[in-house]
């Protein structure tokens, strides 16, 4: 088994190394509001007041707390955080991004139009992903219009708190981290109350309910105990009507692009076991 920080390793071995580095990337491209917000006197900044850089353009209700101490904290324009939100830094905000009354941790990016709620720290959650009700993601990489479902909680930590082994590329990598979570791919669904194992992976597109201790291949819904095939054209209607909610539609690149890895990731299924037929 050869380690994720060997010598022989690219700058990132994989998205472990991307989640440990991010604050360090928060902190080293944070850059000062050209126009700072006036913030609610109820709002409470802990720590330095120019680690907080809050673009004029956002919305920070009352009864928010700001705690600066760790390291910068990034709001961009059209940011929305309701009240009772705690946001500790390093932070980044994304433009039209909501917070939900949440409990943010350090090392967290949350970018474009993503919707937040509950508690989430040293996460990355791609553009346009939905986490808006309780739950708990640490030390994940989650991607694009993924939709996590209320009580979905992933774990980042062992119970015997040795480092994360998970499977990458075909083989077995230790990712040197004690606390590591899942990866999430693009326009995954998870079903309320789902939990999702530490260093475990959930494929681009597929559908999850119950408990994912296992990797979960693209294009497959699974719920605990067994693994279906997604039909393509029901992934795709899916994806539509995601984005039709956000007044967006997919374009043809896009839907070749998804149709291209759906036929790319066969393999992936088979070797899983994923079975084809008709979702229960």
């Amino acid at each position: 088994m050869r380690s994720a920080s060997s010598p022989q390793s690219p700058l990132f071995a994989g998205y472990w190394d991307l989640v440990q580095s991010n604050s360090l990337a928060i902190a080293g491209q944070a850059r000062r509001a050209e126009d700072p917000l006036p913030l609610p006197r109820s709002v409470e900044v802990r720590g330095p007041q120019a680690n907080l850089m809050v673009d004029d353009g956002a919305d920070v209700e009352g009864n928010v707390t700001f705690d600066a101490r760790l390291g910068p904290i990034v709001v961009e324009k059209g940011a929305a955080i309701e009240s009772f939100s705690r946001v500790m830094g390093p932070c980044y905000v994304g433009p039209r991004a909501k917070i939900f009354s949440a409990l943010i941790g350090g090392g967290t990016s949350i970018f474009e139009s993503c919707k937040v709620g509950g508690q989430v720290e040293n996460s990355i959650i791609s553009p346009f992903t939905n986490k808006a009700h309780h739950g708990y993601v640490g030390d994940s990489y989650v991607g694009s219009w993924v939709n996590l479902g209320a009580g979905c909680t992933f774990s980042n930590l062992k119970n015997t708190y040795g480092t994360v082994r998970l499977e990458a590329g075909g083989r077995k990598v230790d990712s040197g981290m004690v606390k590591l979570g899942p990866v999430i791919g693009d326009m995954a669904k998870l079903s309320i109350g789902t939990l999702v194992y530490a260093g475990k992976s959930v494929g681009t597109a597929s559908m999850v309910s119950g408990v994912a201790a296992v990797n979960v291949p693209s294009f497959a819904y699974h719920d605990g105990s067994k693994s279906v095939e997604l039909r393509l054209e029901s992934v795709l209607e899916t994806q539509r009507r995601m984005m039709e909610r956000r007044g967006m539609a997919p374009t043809r690149a896009e839907e070749g692009l998804l149709r291209k890895a759906f036929s790319e990731t066969a393999g992936e299924r088979a070797k899983a076991g994923v079975k084809k037929g008709l979702l229960p």
